[in-house]
């Protein structure tokens, strides 16, 4: 509180500024307004008068032109010199006009101003009308609800989107749109199929460009739908045309040979080929069919005598090498002549392909494209034994782990089929690999026997299936023709080289183990994302893991929501498992300045793991990663950085202390997420309108810290209240946490202040009675007066009434028998004047008492001028 010295000097400033003659105009109160554009607001301007009383006009004038945004702009206030304020009101015009944020001053006149009065300050205000009637824009699309478009070949072909931006154009506006609902993805057909569309300020009109692609696929119409989904800026989206369709008419018919390979005898005359545009495997009509279509084919032969040699073998019977499907035709066919000859020969081939280049109209090749026609061994009576050369087309691979009878290779007997042959056949490793064939399949020699008639036949193998993990093996197949019986021959091809795959995860099975040892550690020297692996079954060759660790902050475990920043790596990185090695472990360190906030997550997932110094025989089947791809390590309290704030951020309400000299109140800090040490500063600062009267003799200190050890939650602040004698009002401070001294904690927005109310104390509206030379009794005779003297004692800090009468109440003996004192601010004592009244009825002497009572106090609020 004041001390006695401040407070002589106080009313020595007020003595002084009273009797300098100077009177002073001002807005007083609020002079900074934000407000809505509604028929209903209205702005209240206080404007007070303070020195030596006067009869004051002012104007309220706005600056600059007239808008339309006030119903009025100008209003003048009278202060009679009996009062200190006149309050005047401004309404806001509810237009219908889009207008963005727009700031008016008004500014205090006087319209006779002179020597004696003067502005004083503040003597503007600012009023601020918010954004209104869609000052952002409507957004919408502004074209035809749906477009047909082709296909493009070789080239983009763009479909224009075009947007307006209705009502108001204020500011950058960015809609963000999807396209959605086609039979593929709108991926593989139209570019972006998401993305932004921006309005620059002041724009109405867009055009946005999508690029329809050409990706060579089989299709029929394809219909899209383009949709505005959300806005920012400000703006809205206009729900009635928020989205257009898009229809990809059916493209790229696919032409192909109904079969990839025919096998016919010497004798078959003409082998008839069939070549198919706009079906699918299944037969159902797919792409346009409605233009003629064509492609140009090429015959392919070999030198050696497994080919066949066009012109001496077989002849083309087209007139031309061109293919032609008129509209709406979907099938032709080609026609070749075999030449059938007494020379013996073994199984020859010829291939005919389709030339892509040379397609013409709106198709594709599609597989088959190449046909492989093989003229059957001829002219052996017992026939031309071999292995199946079906079985060359591809190679031959059998799964240890899937399967344990093997009957996928075939021996053929081609030209005659009189009377039974056999022939021996046996299998060898192709490889250094010095142990017996029969540790991986049996038998590894055998005989087989075609009856007559009989042109196929299976050899049939028992596959081990050991728990041994091992590489990929190569064996040799052989027909031995010293030993064939029967009459026949064999003939090429007579070896087939065929592997048995890897087996028993060779390379590799790569996952997360142990499971518990997948955490999140902290110690001094920091955090740690911990992790640990392990590659089971076979450790041949070295591994390369690729792994990909996401922060996601807490809600949705949704690796889009990933945040970058937190750990010291990139988002994907690269584990390697040498030879051999079986167990790995990792600590990827977490960024000091990361703030890892309660509830959120840590997402690692495993992306795919990779054999990286060597080159299997065949396609490998590991290393391969285990059933669980990917785990989630929630980040709990004794990990997570602190989010700081007071436990609740309504008013502490609080009276000063009446028994002892001081009181320690102790207020609530809440830290969300533990990890680590934080020192919080704060501070007080005093508030509302008695907020100079807040010292260090009524609460302190004025500023401080505290601290939260690591895994500490809560703490508190701490703050005294002082007693003292001095009358005093209401008295407000903002307690406000002003900072953290760490980048990783935060403070936690809306709880970061309270206020902090002492009560009035001390009767500062003042305690009143008669003073002592007042108190009589009296004793006076008719006509005469008594002056009585009323004081306020304690405090004087505001505007008292005090009624008060003579009793008894019906007495009529004097003027001014009851009445309302006002004792003003300050004010500390009042005369009343009692004269008695002559009314010539012969009396006794009176002895009067005065008393006082019902003291009213009067609390100055926004609607009531005191």
């Amino acid at each position: 509180m004041p001390s006695a010295s401040l407070l002589v000097y106080l009313l020595l400033a007020l003595l002084i500024h009273f009797t300098s003659g100077e009177t002073e105009v001002k807005f007083s109160g609020q002079t900074e307004f934000v407000v809505n554009e509604t028929s209903t607001t209205v702005i209240r301007l206080v404007i007070e008068r303070t020195g030596k009383p006067a009869n004051i006009t002012a104007i309220v004038s706005i600056d600059g032109e007239n808008t339309g945004d006030f119903f009025d702009t100008y209003a003048a206030a009278f202060i009679p010199d009996t009062e200190t304020h006149r309050t005047v009101y401004i309404s806001v015009c509810d237009d219908d006009l889009p207008e963005a944020d727009e700031t008016f001053t008004f500014y205090l006149t006087l319209p006779k101003p002179s020597a004696k009065i003067k502005l004083g300050s503040p003597k503007a205000v600012t009023v601020t009308i918010l954004s209104n009637d869609n000052a952002f824009g409507i957004i919408s699309f502004n074209m035809s609800a749906l477009i047909t478009v082709n296909e493009p070949r070789g080239r983009n072909e763009f479909v224009p989107l075009t947007l307006i931006r209705e009502r108001g154009t204020y500011g950058t506006v960015i809609v963000t749109f999807e396209v959605k609902d086609g039979p593929n993805p709108a991926e593989e057909d139209l570019s972006p199929a998401r993305g932004n569309i921006t309005f620059t300020p002041g724009r109405s009109v867009l055009i946005y460009n999508l690029t329809v692609l050409d990706d060579q696929i089989p299709e029929n119409d394809e219909l899209f739908v383009v949709r505005l989904r959300s806005v920012e800026g400000g703006a809205e989206i206009n729900n009635t045309k928020n989205s257009v369709q898009i229809n990809i008419k059916k493209n790229d018919s696919p032409v192909r040979f109904v079969q990839s390979a025919y096998m016919v005898p010497e004798e078959v005359d003409v082998v008839t080929i069939q070549v198919v545009r706009g079906k699918d495997v299944s037969g159902k009509l797919i792409g346009p069919d409605e233009h003629e279509v064509s492609v140009s084919y090429a015959i392919i032969t070999g030198d050696s005598t497994a080919h066949a040699q066009l012109n001496v073998d077989f002849l083309d019977l087209q007139p031309n090498t061109t293919i032609v499907f008129p509209p709406l035709v979907h099938e032709t066919y080609m026609k070749f002549k075999i030449l059938d000859d007494a020379i013996p020969e073994i199984a020859e081939t010829f291939q005919i392909m389709l030339l892509k280049d040379t397609l013409q109209g709106d198709a594709v090749l599609v597989n088959p494209s190449v046909v492989h026609v093989t003229i059957q061994p001829n002219d052996k009576p017992y026939g031309v034994l071999s292995i199946n050369s079906i079985l060359f087309a591809q190679t031959v691979i059998i799964d240890e782990d899937q399967i344990s009878r093997f009957e996928g290779i075939t021996i053929v007997r081609n030209g005659g089929t009189h009377g039974n042959v056999s022939v021996t056949w046996v299998i060898i490793r192709n490889s250094s690999d010095p142990s017996p064939v029969t540790a991986d399949l049996i038998p590894e020699t055998g005989e087989i026997c075609f009856d007559q008639g009989q042109m196929l036949l299976t050899l049939p193998l028992n596959i081990i299936n050991d728990d041994i993990p091992e590489e990929a093996e190569p064996y040799l197949l052989k027909l031995l023709a010293h030993t064939i019986q029967g009459g026949a021959e064999v003939s090429e091809p007579s070896e087939l080289l065929f592997y048995i795959q890897d087996s028993d995860d060779v390379y590799g099975l790569v996952k997360f183990y142990p499971l518990e040892n997948q955490k999140i550690e902290s110690n001094p020297m920091g955090r740690f994302l911990s992790l640990s692996f392990a590659r089971e079954r076979g450790t041949v060759g070295d591994v390369q893991l690729v792994y990909t660790a996401l922060y996601i902050p807490a809600g949705a475990l949704d690796p889009e929501r990933a945040k970058d920043g937190i750990l010291n790596m990139s988002r994907r990185s690269i584990l390697m498992f040498p030879e051999g090695k079986t167990k790995d472990a990792l600590n990827i360190p977490i960024r000091n300045d990361a703030f890892l906030q309660n509830g959120a997550h840590f997402l690692v997932q495993l992306e795919k793991v990779e054999l990286v110094n060597r080159i299997p025989l065949v396609p490998p089947l590991s290393p391969r990663l285990g059933e669980i791809r990917n785990i989630s390590l929630r980040i709990t309290p004794d990990i997570a950085n602190g989010e700081i704030g007071f436990t609740s951020n309504l008013p502490i309400i609080l009276s000063e202390p009446e028994d002892s000299p001081a009181t320690v109140v102790s207020i609530a800090l809440h830290r969300d997420g533990t990890d680590g040490q934080a020192t919080v500063f704060w501070s007080l600062k005093p508030s509302g309108l008695n907020l100079k009267a807040v010292t260090h003799d009524d609460i302190s200190p004025f500023n401080g810290s505290v601290v939260f050890l690591s895994g500490q939650s809560d703490t508190t602040i701490n703050i005294t209240i002082k007693a003292d004698d001095i009358p005093e009002m209401n008295e407000t401070v903002l307690l406000t946490l002003d900072r953290v001294n760490v980048e990783n904690q935060i403070l936690k927005y809306g709880f970061t202040t309270r206020e902090i109310i002492i009560l009035e104390n001390d009767d500062p509206g003042g305690v009143f009675e008669f003073s002592p030379s007042s108190r009589g009794p009296y004793s006076i005779k008719e006509g005469e007066s008594v002056e009585l003297q009323i004081v306020r004692s304690r405090g004087s800090l505001v505007r008292q009434f005090l009624r008060y009468t003579v009793e008894p109440r019906d007495n009529n003996e004097f003027y001014g028998s009851t009445g309302i004192l006002e004792f003003k601010p300050g004010e500390r004592e009042i005369i009343i004047t009692l004269l008695t009244r002559m009314d010539g009825i012969p009396e006794v002497k009176i002895n009067i008492f005065l008393s006082s009572n019902c003291v009213h106090r009067h609390i100055s609020l926004s609607l009531i001028e005191i």
